[in-house]
């Protein structure tokens, strides 16, 4: 059977690809009456990278409802990981998770399943509708060590609630990569126990596509307790707030001055002179 792989019309230059679909073509070709589903018939159709969850389920569903049962026999192929938790990535909108849940990997490491949704808050705009923008790899990355960070290094760290800062963080840009399975393989290089309330952890992540490295990231970064952190981010916040405002009053004195000068010369201005008055 011939491959179709379907994908959102966020990828609609990608989709003009051999063996690729779009999505609302799909569902175009599965609404229309047409008993042997015309060319759906005999293809084996895959879920691609981009499609939220509920737009597999529904193409299934429909699909199944209209005798396709061999044509969506993979659908669900690429869609076996389970798309990573809040607590891990820090993020309240499902469709902006980027990974699944890591896992250890063979090699000591841990690894995640990349995870696109066309409704990603990094994919709204900027699509070049063919290969997946960096900042949406580099937001990828960054998900991947909050999650392993807070699912496998955290064991002897107390703080009920943590906050992570980053230190530095350099990004790797290989080649392109595009709407299809993509892992990223994360390693610990260091950690250490600063203090009670924090810990520094220096990290090292690739992604891989069809074999091949596309992009990496090498991260530093360190977890505090999310209280004292708050603190110290409120104090800043304030005194940031008191420079711009003292800034502004200067400002205001400084108009207060030039209004004053202004008044001058105008009164100077409408005084006659005593040239003028001897005539």
């Amino acid at each position: 059977m011939e491959v179709l792989i379907v994908v959102p019309k966020g990828f609609d230059r990608f989709a003009q690809n051999e063996n690729l679909l779009l999505y609302e073509r799909l569902m175009k070709l599965l609404h229309d009456e047409c008993p042997e589903r015309g060319p759906l018939a005999g293809r084996q159709l895959i879920a691609g990278q981009g499609l939220s969850q509920e737009q597999v389920s529904h193409a299934w569903f429909v699909g199944i409802s209209k005798g396709l049962l061999q044509e969506f026999k993979h659908w669900h192929t690429w869609r076996g990981k389970r798309l990573a938790a809040k607590p891990l990535v820090h993020k309240h909108r499902p469709e902006n998770t980027l990974i699944s849940v890591p896992e250890v990997a063979q090699d000591g490491g841990f690894i995640a399943d990349l995870m696109l949704d066309d409704r990603n808050e990094l994919m709204l705009d900027h699509l070049t509708g063919q290969h997946v923008q960096g900042m949406v790899l580099t937001e990828a990355c960054r998900q991947m060590f909050l999650a392993v960070t807070e699912r496998f290094c955290l064991e002897d760290y107390q703080a009920p609630k943590r906050y992570f800062v980053i230190n530095t963080m350099t990004m790797r840009f290989q080649a392109f990569a595009f709407p299809l399975p993509a892992q990223i393989r994360y390693h610990v290089l260091e950690q250490k126990k600063l203090r009670a309330d924090r810990v520094w952890f220096h990290a090292d992540m690739n992604i891989y596509q069809g074999g091949a490295v596309v992009a990496g990231m090498e991260v530093k970064f360190t977890v505090f307790d999310d209280v004292l952190i708050t603190q110290k981010e409120n104090q800043l916040a304030a005194s940031v707030v008191q420079q711009y405002v003292n800034e502004l009053g200067m400002l205001n004195a400084q108009s207060d001055v030039t209004d004053d000068v202004s008044a001058f010369l105008s009164n100077q201005t409408a005084a006659p002179c005593p040239e003028q008055a001897l005539l």
